[in-house]
């Protein structure tokens, strides 16, 4: 349990209310002597993570990507929180589902040595900014909502807070933690495309500071693709003690397996510059594609109070991951480049295979202190982390031959008569380990005005050994590099009342060689990309703190970029672009209209352009948009309460068209895809019907420069639930 306010500062807001001048004026001229006035003791107490608002609100005015809660108005860059409560409403199961309420994002297909949650933040790759409670979460899988309290979006380079990587922002995902109380919720999913869910989040007081949550879930799920399928179950316990008291323990586990068919989606017809427009047609083989995850996260988080100004925190992460893909990728087998693409155009089918395992180990040491140097409030921050990633990547190969189909009739039940397993060619071991230390202190010079200072010092070292397992292989050379970077953070924040909150900041990152777990001969001998980011916002609670609205205007830079060569040349392993920027602007709003309308939504308009390129002898770039960066998104959703029983919704999802590659020539078409909900709730049941892309609006997600994944056509699921 925390106080809402500190004695000096409710003393000090107190003194500057009209009405508390009154009140303390005619006390002055009318009191009774102080020994007969008897105020019956008030305690204000709020237990922050645990008052499980974001079941309830569109609004979270706290956040977690500072790697402790604070308000989101003493952040001086663009954040947004997708609580609870939306991922409900919306019965949005996935990570990538919960971040289309987040503008500037888009993701990327499973290809370029990645799969998972392939994300892109103002135009930059994030796919390694992915964390989970403030920890490093890069492994490749496909993450699931069911122990997600909030997910979190800090955009602009953040290499102060979290070190390497962060040129776009990153992403948090908050899990669910135990509270005081009981709580039993069952929920059970059904929809088309054979969809079948289950959860259950269960949550006991053991006694008055100790309590156990567990949440279970289970999902076998087809697609509007036939062929594709989404098949994964988990289990989260966790384990919380002292509560409320000076020293509290959190001890918490998820275990988190996928076996999927994965969709390498449709490939693109050069003519048109877009992709084949069969979105209904699967490519891949049913009988022997499959994409196997396993997930398993450890966490031990210790905190004490030393006294009411000063916390001690450490926490423990042990991430252990495993990845085994075989997937088809499908190819036009055109007569020539320009003849025309028709239901009997043969496709081709080409394996895709990837096999990796993954370990994170971390430890990272916070102490957090407030104190008074004079008239000046200091909120101090200082850290210290220790992490060590292992990741192993095999190479696997054989002969394989696969059968081909047609455009109109791609029959992925097609037998496989040639196709061995495959045995492994090589293997990259790589190992990187993180030493660093920052410290960050938040400045109240007065009531109006706040300064933030940041540093961090990163030594990143990486080593990678390859074992080539061909017979009579010659043994290849060890690769390794260190890097000692700085990062820097600072902002002024203007809050000229409780409900305004203005900022200007300037935050830089960096990334290197190895950033992906890997490091090439040319990767050994560069040095980290430089990122910065410069921006100004502001923040406005309105209608008596119900809605949150913020605004931000950025320019965030690249000044000496490192991109892998989309194109495919085998020349050099890198892209060395130069120089790159993405200017935007963002709105978003969030929370409450009246006590039965909720409102989430947001948009961005984005100019992501190629400042400077090394010549590749191919046509010049400069001036070009990025690659997957569109110029504009935008998302709306709100609901409405119509009485103690009936809650509608509804909302949309816009994004412009996307180049995918730099050259600007194949581009996947812009979409508005719209979604509804509608809610009966009686007592502690409730029956709820979401139908996602209503119109059934043809649209593409994810994309690489061989193919598109088309987005999910017309579903609808019906959830029921029971919470006692």
């Amino acid at each position: 349990m925390r106080e809402i306010h500190k004695p000096k500062s409710a003393i000090r807001h107190l003194a500057k209310l009209p009405a508390a001048a009154a009140l303390f004026g005619a006390m002055s001229a009318n009191a009774a002597p102080i020994d007969e006035v008897k105020l019956a003791p008030v305690e204000v107490k709020a237990d922050v993570k645990n008052t499980k608002d974001t079941d309830k609100t569109y609004n979270a005015p706290v956040t977690h990507v500072g790697r402790t809660p604070q308000a989101a108005r003493d952040i001086p860059q663009s954040t947004t929180s997708v609580t609870r409560s939306l991922m409900n409403d919306q019965d949005s199961n996935s990570l990538k589902e919960a971040l289309r309420n987040a503008v500037g994002i888009t993701f990327n297909a499973s290809e370029g040595g990645s799969s998972g949650d392939g994300v892109r933040l103002r135009g930059f790759g994030a796919s390694n900014d992915l964390y989970l409670d403030n920890f490093r979460d890069a492994a490749q899988y496909n993450r699931d909502t069911f122990n997600t309290d909030t997910v979190e979006v800090l955009r602009g380079p953040a290499s102060m807070v979290y070190g390497r990587g962060s040129t776009g922002g990153i992403v948090n995902q908050v899990s669910k933690t135990p509270f005081r109380g009981d709580l039993n919720q069952f929920t059970g999913t059904i929809g088309t495309e054979s969809f079948y869910r289950g959860e259950a989040d269960l949550n006991r007081s053991l006694s008055d500071n100790s309590a156990l949550r567990v949440n279970v879930m289970a999902q076998k799920a087809g697609s509007t693709r036939e062929g594709a399928e989404t098949n994964r179950w988990g289990v989260a316990p966790s384990l919380v003690l002292g509560l409320g008291e000076p020293t509290e323990v959190t001890l918490s586990l998820m275990h988190y397996q996928e076996n999927n068919i994965p969709d390498y989606g449709v490939p693109y017809y050069m003519p048109t510059l877009q992709p084949i427009e069969r979105v209904d047609q699967f490519y891949g083989l049913k009988k022997v594609d499959y994409e196997k995850n396993k997930t398993d996260v450890a966490s031990l988080n210790i905190q004490h109070r030393i006294n009411p100004n000063l916390l001690l925190k450490n926490s423990t992460r042990i991430g252990i991951y495993s990845l085994d893909l075989w997937a088809t990728q499908a190819g036009l087998k055109l007569a020539t480049p320009t003849s025309p693409v028709t239901d009997d155009t043969v496709v081709g089918r080409n394996r895709k295979l990837r096999m990796r395992d993954q370990e994170i180990y971390s430890n990272v040491t916070d102490l957090l202190w407030d104190f008074d140097i004079g008239t000046l409030r200091h909120n101090v921050m200082l850290g210290f982390e220790l992490t060590r990633e292992k990741v192993d990547n095999f190479v696997r190969g054989g002969a394989c031959t696969l059968p081909t189909t047609t455009v109109g009739n791609s029959n992925p039940h097609a037998e496989v008569t040639s196709c061995p397993a495959p045995v492994i060619t090589s293997i990259s071991r790589v190992n990187g380990d993180t030493i660093a230390a920052y410290a960050q202190d938040l400045i109240e010079l007065n009531p109006q005005w706040k300064v933030l200072l940041g540093g961090r010092f990163d030594h990143f070292k990486v080593d990678t050994d390859y074992e080539d397992k061909a017979p009579g292989a010659m043994p290849q050379a060890s690769r390794s590099r260190l890097d000692n970077v700085m990062s820097w953070r600072t902002g002024l924040i203007f809050q000229p009342t409780a409900t305004q909150s203005y900022y200007i900041s300037y935050g830089t990152s960096f990334n290197p060689s190895a950033e992906s777990y890997s490091l090439d001969p040319l990767g050994v001998n560069t040095p980290p990309e430089k990122n910065r980011n410069i921006e100004a916002g502001a923040r406005w609670e309105l209608l008596e703190g119900g809605l949150n609205l913020r605004a931000a205007l950025f320019r965030t830079e690249k000044t000496n970029e490192r991109q892998t060569d989309m194109d495919g040349n085998q020349n050099s392993a890198y892209l060395l672009s130069g120089r790159r920027h993405t200017d935007g602007i963002e709105v978003e709003a969030a929370g409450r209209i009246s006590e039965n309308w909720q409102v989430f939504g947001g948009f961005t308009l984005m100019k992501p352009i190629i400042d400077e390129r090394a010549p590749t002898g191919k046509p010049s770039v400069e001036g070009n948009d990025a690659d997957n960066a569109p110029r504009y998104t935008a998302n709306m959703w709100s609901t409405y309460q119509i009485d103690s029983n009936w809650k509608v919704g509804g909302g949309f999802n816009m994004m412009a068209k996307r180049y995918t590659s730099l050259e600007n020539t194949v581009y996947l078409p812009k979409y508005t895809r719209w979604d509804a909900m509608g809610e009966y709730r009686f007592r502690d049941y409730s029956v709820q019907l979401n139908v996602n892309n209503l119109f059934d609006t043809a649209h593409y997600e994810g994309l690489y420069r061989g193919f598109t994944v088309p987005g999910t056509g017309r579903t609808a699921h019906l959830t029921a639930s029971y919470r006692f």
